[in-house]
């Protein structure tokens, strides 16, 4: 008695912690194919609710777009939302949109998705769906209702959820009475539907684990890849090692609305043998000394560091070895020696950018105008030199580059200035810019939360939105819009680890201007904001013309016009 009570105390134990442990998957999750290339999961009442802290709701958002007194449209959309917020569908639960592919080289692609939400309550919805503008006839499936839509797409429902679906089909003609071409269609959709209905768990997306731990975080928005199926549903790659290379490959990301920034994390999971590369290669992190020699303060940047022999690992699963060094030697070098050339560190940075006035001559006429300039840097550490000069060489032999100044140059550089020391590959947008660069002494003042986020990083980029945009705020035909987008967005910063063992890990901040509004609110604004102008400027010209216009948005036909193109360099 003793044994049998302890027993069964210790398997009510971890019946608990199992239990208490396991979160359970949306319902929705289950009719969404284990194949999905793409799934995109939005938490409606999360969002819903920033937005109205933030004053913002479809009213708002309505009026604030355009006069819904004077736009008809903007009426009618206005009580297509209301009506389906009352439809029946349950708004306090998630909504996930997801995609699939697949076919053959014979028999074509095929593209299916939808839309699956929660049901709250099914009469509702089936009155609302009969109220819809040519809605067909409310058929029964297998436990389920549904009806067929315009354009060949189907709605479907029960007690549990709604579903929305489609499909694509397009087909290649080889020998037909019309002659070769492409040709589309939508059927399926009502087979698409049933299938979906019928599917069991285990055939869903919510058998697979590394979705399950996506489910469990946190977030506003989620989105989910599966490159498996993304590469197994393309013909060519199907007859190639490529998709077993990605088989149970995943990506799964989270996306937050935060005060004063939306912040973003992925993981991007790896199979077995792709997994192994990965691990075999690990290691390598972003050079920030080759952003930090930039010689004014950045404004943006992108430095990584990987090993090039990955390349050949993959080039050899795939089963590519052959076609590349048939290739190669045509050209006199093979892939070991291009792959030898760089050492695997590599970065662009660039500032300065503005609008500089240019003038040229067109037909005996003198124009002048205003274009974007920026000052830039490519640099690439150099792993191989004597790699680096056979291929040279031999690009040389075949016209496609020159010796000036003692090394080898593109024949097509035009005013971009090169340099090869033998350490390193430098391309600059001009012969000062390099060599103030090569000078090391360096000025780039990257911000030093930003220095401290791509420290380490095997991947980091930057670009400060705000600064960039105010150079072109006072000079371009879309100033206002650029004005709101100034007042809105500050900087964003992307970075990734390498390998861990089960996922490589990245990371996301897009910076708003305004750091105590949350950024949905600040993201509704600016697009709404963006809406009304186009709004206005689509209605200046269809009631004033093109003379109703602000003079400051048109060309001046006798000054600084904007000219004929002018004659391509010979």
């Amino acid at each position: 008695m003793k044994h049998m009570l302890r027993y069964t105390l210790l398997f009510t134990a971890i019946v608990l912690v199992a239990t208490s442990c396991k979160k359970s998957l949306p319902e929705q999750t289950k009719y969404i194919p284990k194949d999905a290339v793409f799934v995109f999961d939005l938490n409606w009442k999360s969002l819903s609710d920033k937005a109205s802290k933030g004053n913002i709701n479809w009213d708002s958002l309505y009026k604030s777009v355009a006069d819904e007194e004077a736009d008809s449209a903007i009426r009618e959309g206005r009580k297509v939302m209301q009506e389906f917020m009352r439809s029946g569908i349950d708004t306090t639960k998630d909504i996930f949109f997801f995609a699939k592919m697949g076919g053959s080289i014979m028999g074509g692609q095929q593209v299916s998705g939808g839309v699956v939400g929660a049901m709250k309550d099914a009469v509702a919805f089936e009155a609302y769906i009969k109220g819809q503008p040519r809605a067909g006839e409310i058929r029964k499936g297998n436990n389920y209702s549904y009806i067929k839509l315009e354009n060949e797409l189907f709605v479907g429902w029960n007690k549990d959820v709604v579903i929305l679906t489609g499909v694509q089909n397009q087909s290649v003609r080889y020998n037909d009475s019309t002659g070769p071409g492409v040709s589309a269609d939508n059927s399926g959709g009502a087979a698409a539907l049933a299938a979906l209905f019928a599917q069991k768990e285990e055939e869903s997306v919510a058998s697979i684990t590394e979705f399950q731990e996506l489910m469990k975080e946190k977030g506003d928005m989620l989105f989910w890849s599966n490159s498996s199926s993304a590469f197994s549903s393309v013909p060519f790659l199907g007859m190639t090692k490529i998709a077993d290379l990605f088989k149970d490959s995943y990506g799964a990301g989270v996306i937050n609305f935060e005060d004063g920034k939306v912040t973003a994390s992925f993981k991007s999971y790896s199979g077995k043998d792709l997994a192994a590369i990965w691990d075999k290669y690990k290691g390598p992190q972003a050079d920030m000394g080759m952003v930090n020699q930039f010689p004014s303060p950045v404004e943006g940047y992108a430095a990584f560091s990987f090993n090039p022999q990955i390349i050949a690992e993959i080039v050899k699963y795939g089963g590519f070895e052959s076609t590349v060094k048939q290739f190669m030697e045509k050209a006199g070098f093979t892939m070991d020696d291009v792959l030898k050339i760089f050492k695997g560190d590599f970065a662009i940075v660039f500032g300065d950018i503005a609008y500089e006035e240019t003038s040229y001559t067109f037909d005996d006429q003198v124009y002048k105008t205003k274009r974007p300039v920026a000052k830039l840097v490519f640099n690439a550490a150099i792993g191989d030199k004597a790699a680096y000069d056979k291929v040279a060489a031999k690009l040389a032999e075949m016209g496609e580059m020159e010796m000036k100044n003692g090394q080898y140059v593109p024949k097509q550089l035009g005013e971009m200035a090169w340099s090869m020391d033998g350490k390193n590959l430098i391309i600059a947008t001009d012969s000062t810019l390099l060599q103030q660069y090569l000078a090391g002494k360096g000025n780039a003042a990257v911000p030093s939360n930003i220095a401290d986020q791509s420290k380490g990083k095997a991947f980091a980029f930057y670009v400060d939105i705000n600064k960039i945009l105010g150079a072109f705020a006072k000079d371009s035909a879309g100033a206002e819009t650029i004005k709101a987008a100034q007042s809105t967005f500050n900087s964003a910063i992307a970075t990734s680890e390498n390998y861990n063992g089960k996922y490589v890990a990245s990371n996301m901040e897009l910076k708003m201007a305004n750091d105590k509004e949350n950024s949905l609110v600040s993201l509704v604004k600016f697009f709404a904001a963006v809406s009304k102008e186009a709004v206005s400027m689509e209605n200046r010209m269809n009631h004033g013309g093109m003379s109703d216009m602000e003079m400051e948005d048109m060309p001046h036909a006798d000054s600084d016009a904007i000219p004929p193109p002018p004659p391509p360099k010979q």
